[in-house]
């Protein structure tokens, strides 16, 4: 029906059009509203997987006072910003980044769900990428924080990407994607180690790289990489000019990995295109 849409939405009009738009709106409402929702269920995995926690008990608590978080209180978006940032129970400050990735994953969802509505809609292909992107969300955020990356998440990655493969009939183009992204990394890691005499990248990325292209297949997966190059190389080079830091220091490669990821999933198709056409 969804990929029919546009077509009724054009010949037809009046009251079959404001229908078309009526439930176009509602669909959009419910996808980020759910996107809201995985988000806040993605700021306990974003706490808790780095200190080995258990992602169900105990239920939400400030981590400062460790007061249960009532229901009210942990409505995503709102809740923040009627408690005004704060802990209800002691006052605690509530760190920004739990709003930022609740609203990151609910406009996320949104894009991704108007994505696949102005082309021909596939339901299992709209399902592949939102939770590629739950997976992704997560693991940006705890490299950047505590430049680890749990196995769970990488290796969890990896096999939905491979699985997600042989349900849409692209088997093979997932293992090469996944070979694709680990050979690349794991070759830049020893060349790295053979050359600087320490690590350019950790084991956790190459992994990453391995989940990464296992969704995104070989071609999508060297422009992920080309692109996290490219924006890690801008983001280190201006670091070190401004003297923010220093050539030895260690910056975490996933954040740009999966910014690359993000990129080729909603620009990959138009921008290996644009690469063998020309930009003319």
């Amino acid at each position: 029906l969804l990929a029919k849409i546009p077509f009724y939405a054009i010949v037809f009009h009046g009251q079959t059009h404001f229908y078309i738009e009526g439930q176009m709106l509602i669909l959009s409402i419910f996808i980020f509203i759910t996107g809201l929702a995985v988000g806040s269920f993605l700021n306990v995995c974003i706490y808790r997987l780095p200190r080995g926690e258990s992602l169900i008990f105990p239920p939400s608590h400030c981590p400062e006072c460790g007061s249960p978080i009532r229901w009210y209180d942990n409505i995503p978006l709102v809740s923040y910003l009627l408690l005004k940032g704060r802990c209800r129970t002691c006052s605690h400050a509530i760190s920004p980044v739990y709003p930022l990735v609740e609203g990151s994953c609910g406009l996320l969802y949104l894009l991704t769900f108007l994505s696949h509505y102005l082309k021909t809609f596939s339901l299992l292909a709209f399902f592949k990428d939102i939770l590629f992107i739950s997976f992704l969300i997560p693991i940006f955020f705890i490299d950047l924080k505590n430049q680890i990356i749990p196995n769970s998440l990488s290796y969890g990655l990896l096999m939905a990407g491979i699985i997600f493969g042989y349900l849409e009939g692209s088997f093979l183009q997932s293992l090469l994607g996944a070979g694709t992204g680990a050979g690349i990394l794991l070759g830049v890691y020893f060349l790295g180690y053979l050359f600087l005499r320490q690590e350019s990248f950790g084991i956790g990325d190459v992994k990453l790289a391995a989940g990464i292209g296992a969704f995104l297949g070989w071609r999508k997966a060297l422009l992920c990489l080309f692109l996290s190059f490219i924006l890690g190389g801008l983001l280190c080079g201006l670091l070190l000019l401004l003297h923010l830091k220093g050539r030895r220091d260690k910056i975490p490669f996933a954040p740009f990995l999966v910014t690359g990821a993000l990129l080729s999933i909603f620009l990959g198709e138009k921008l290996i295109y644009l690469y063998f056409t020309g930009w003319s």
